[in-house]
């Protein structure tokens, strides 16, 4: 009997050892997550990061049980298009700023690929925000705002004759200068022209390709493009710069309204607060429009990870937390409240006249309208050929630099002038209409040699551009400056440069905009460059040079 327990006690306890082992030993398989690539209007950055982390918090699931990840990318409306067409980008979810850029993306898929159905669904509005002027108050003031709900023709009687604000008394305000982004990379640029044509036809609905036509529109579109210092590619850039240099820099900028908003809890040196101007002729909703791609990289289960997105970001509680952010929630269930108030320098019962998004093909004659009535510009561009761009580096520059003039518009004109440890004598100015192509062969035939003579070469160009503003003053003047190092040439130092481009008041006719090539560069010296001539400073490598003078090229 001893021995049958003792045996049965050696099986039992080979039994539980065996499970233990199994237990450690095979443990469940991994299951492999699903990832849903968002691309998003840069706008709703703020909003929609802090979903997409509650989201993720969450342990948000597919049907089968995988895990969904998101990879969200903020970019602008314009920009995204032409990737999806492209093809350097393939979201599976499309959130531009407005459904004006859904209705381009179809457009242009159509020309690219023959699809015949819609590459993008219009897609459920996320949030909303009016698309505004943002002013300073003391100037709002000064042209009757509040009383006096203001418009396009108020902001042109301003500039009228090249008084500025001479005009209305207030002549220690300069001229009228008015900042809003680039129509072909940008929703706010695009609305912003929409908007000018609308006011000029005196229609608030119906715009058609004929009413582009018509000598009324193109004159106040070329007029309110007159009052332009420069374009660029983001709305946020204008709303972060206008409140960091104040009303020497700009004027107004157009911009969405939960960036005014936003301006209320920054620190600032601002001597005034902004405050949103609902264009009396009309305005657009900025509504942020969710659409899942029907197109050949979107699967069964990215639409169905799409899709529980999208149920979570209209959710009650993402929803209120859009307002916090300065947004109108797109679920009207929600009253709108603080922030969006006065105290905040906006008006929740605006906008009072909406405008009408017209159709695809009258919104591309509108970009050919805007690209022969812009503010053309002027713009001479610093090379360096010193000795350490010998090899690549010099190649990639090359090929940005031919970027770059491909970007420009037929009425702009472009001068190049190279420096190593002398300052060269400019090529140019040549227009590109028809002389693109000597510009082009000029920079093909730069040979890498010397020393680094930045600080000459960036007074030296700065003097030609003031001397032809005062020419001209009705081109955006500008210098672009590119260089890999550090200065080790010029006669003269930073703080003399820096004396050289501070100009009186802030108020220049000219803006530096500066690109750092490589590891070894300044950065800091070249960011102070450009925020002393109110440009904008820029990074690029061997890999991304092309690229990023194709993004220097939207500020003109």
């Amino acid at each position: 009997m001893r021995r049958l327990i003792a045996t049965l006690a050696v099986v039992v306890a080979g039994l539980a050892a065996c499970k233990s082992e199994k237990g450690r030993t095979e443990p469940p398989p991994r299951v492999a997550a699903v990832t849903l690539r968002v691309v998003y209007g840069s706008e709703k950055r703020s909003w929609l990061e802090e979903q997409v982390r509650s989201f993720q918090a969450s342990g948000a699931r597919l049907s089968s049980g995988r895990i969904i990840t998101v990879e969200a990318k903020p970019m602008g409306s314009g920009e995204a298009v032409q990737g999806i067409i492209d093809g350097t980008l393939q979201p599976h979810v499309f959130s531009p700023a407005s459904g004006a850029y859904v209705a381009l993306l179809n457009r242009a898929w159509l020309g690219q690929v023959g699809k015949t159905l819609p590459v993008c669904p219009q897609g459920d509005p996320l949030v909303l925000s009016p698309v505004v002027v943002a002013m300073w108050k003391p100037m709002a003031e000064a042209l009757g705002w509040p009383g006096k709900q203001l418009g396009w023709r108020d902001l042109l009687k301003v500039n009228a004759g090249g008084e500025g604000w001479s005009r209305i008394g207030r002549p220690e305000w300069g001229s009228f200068k008015l900042g809003h982004t680039h129509p072909e990379y940008s929703n706010s640029g695009l609305l912003s022209v929409l908007a000018e044509a609308y006011a000029g036809a005196r229609k608030t609905r119906g715009l058609v390709t004929e009413d582009l036509r018509a000598r009324p529109v193109r004159d106040l579109v070329q007029r309110v493009e007159g009052t332009v210092v420069h374009y660029g590619k983001s709305t946020g850039f204008f709303a972060e710069k206008m409140v960091e240099r104040g009303p020497s820099y700009l004027s107004a900028a157009v911009l969405y309204e939960n960036l005014v908003i936003e301006s209320y809890s920054k620190a600032s040196s601002a001597p005034f607060p902004l405050v949103a101007i609902y264009p009396v002729e009309g305005t657009f909703w900025s509504d942020h429009p969710y659409a899942i791609l029907d197109a050949p990289w979107v699967g069964a289960e990215e639409r169905e990870a799409g899709e529980k997105l999208l149920a979570f970001l209209k959710a009650r509680p993402q929803q209120e937390r859009a307002l916090v952010h300065g947004f109108r929630p797109a679920d009207t269930g929600i009253p709108v409240g603080a922030p969006v108030d006065a105290a905040h320098g906006v008006d929740a019962r605006q906008p009072q006249t909406l405008l009408e998004v017209p159709a695809a093909a009258t919104l591309e004659a509108l970009l050919g309208l805007w690209r022969e009535t812009k503010k053309a510009a002027d713009v001479i561009l610093v090379f360096d050929k010193s000795g350490s761009m010998t090899g690549r580096p010099l190649v990639e520059a090359k090929a940005g630099a031919r970027a770059f003039l491909d970007a420009l518009g037929e009425r702009d004109r472009l001068s190049v002038m190279f420096f190593d440890e002398a300052v060269h004598p400019p090529f140019g100015p040549l227009a590109i209409a028809t002389g693109k192509q000597a510009l082009a062969d000029r920079i093909g035939g730069a040979i890498a040699g010397g020393g680094t003579a930045l600080y000459d070469a960036t007074a030296r160009a700065y003097a030609l551009a003031l001397e032809r503003a005062t020419q001209e003053p009705g081109r955006i003047h500008a210098v672009v400056v590119m260089t890999d190092g550090k200065d080790e040439s010029s006669r003269a130092d930073f703080a003399d440069l820096r004396r050289v481009l501070s100009v009186e008041g802030g108020d220049t006719p000219v803006r530096v905009f500066t690109i750092g090539y490589g590891s070894k560069v300044q950065l800091d010296v070249l960011a102070r460059i450009a925020e002393n001539a109110q440009g904008a400073s820029a990074r690029g490598s061997v890999e991304d040079i092309v690229a990023v003078y194709r993004d220097m090229a939207a500020f003109f």
